[in-house]
């Protein structure tokens, strides 16, 4: 399909079969403000969970890293286009979870590592590394694999990339002083952190279902389900086997946690706002 007939698809969609997902300003401000909130704690308790001397190792020995970043820019987008080739998607959503695919690792997959027990340290340097890489990197992924869309110069999420940045990088580095010079305190500030997590969570999703609840029929069509269910499947298995292969230490196959937990969602959320790229 040539960028003309996805421009029309796009603007149809906007214009008559597809709408544009509407929330209300308070109800948009509620949802930001407790996923604020819920980031900045989570990430101040994953710092308190960091060393200073092990962050330094991996950044001077960057193995792990190094792997990482081949799965999170090499697996994943392959993934995405190979899953988009193979439903048979439309246009705008191929072009949606192509996006999905090229992102970054975020705040999720650190999550994912702490719950699973990982190296918390590699985590957060690889997120750190991979939101610094994917300014370059995901225009040039999306140029390759999208050839021939227009619309794309507005897809890549430059302000998004730097807010997760920044909720990475400051309150870690909160976490790893508190950690570092009152290690007394972490104990109580890490449950602490789990219970504000699942309370402001539970909020979080609750109303993020008020948000959505006239749009569902839109956005969990068949094959976005499967793609949602898919790529941070693959990105899982694959990155597990890198890690496995590049005989890394138990600790260290959180690699596999790293590529695609945030795509998941994304799916679902892009997908309702992906006809603006092309109207």
């Amino acid at each position: 399909m040539n960028a003309m007939d996805i421009s029309d698809e796009g603007n149809m969609s906007a214009n008559g079969t597809m709408n544009i997902l509407n929330i209300s300003p308070p109800l948009n401000n509620a949802i930001n403000t407790f996923t604020i909130i819920i980031l900045f704690i989570t990430m101040i308790s994953l710092g308190c969970t960091m060393e200073i001397s092990k962050i330094k190792s991996h950044l001077l020995k960057p193995k792990g890293v190094a792997i990482a970043m081949v799965t999170q820019f090499g697996i994943m987008p392959l993934t995405a286009f190979t899953l988009a080739k193979s439903l048979k998607m439309d246009s705008v959503k191929a072009v949606t979870v192509l996006i999905c695919g090229c992102c970054p690792g975020g705040n999720l997959s650190n999550i994912f590592t702490l719950a699973l027990k990982g190296d918390m340290n590699l985590s957060i340097v690889m997120t750190t590394c991979s939101c610094i890489a994917a300014l370059g990197l995901m225009p040039l992924l999306l140029l390759i694999y999208c050839q021939g869309f227009s619309g794309l110069e507005n897809a890549v999420p430059y302000m998004g990339i730097l807010s997760a940045l920044t909720f990475t990088l400051v309150p870690c580095g909160v976490g790893i002083l508190l950690n570092h010079y009152k290690p007394k305190y972490t104990p109580v500030v890490l449950k602490s952190g789990l219970s504000i997590l699942i309370i402001s969570g539970i909020i979080v999703f609750s109303l993020s279902g008020v948000a959505v609840k006239d749009m569902l029929w839109m956005i969990l069509t068949a094959d976005v389900i499967a793609v949602a269910a898919l790529m941070p499947l693959i990105g899982f298995t694959l990155g597990y086997v890198m890690s496995t292969i590049c005989r890394l230490s138990s600790k260290w196959p959180f690699l596999q946690r790293s590529s695609g937990p945030c795509s998941s969602s994304l799916c679902f959320t892009t997908h309702s706002s992906a006809p603006r790229l092309f109207s």
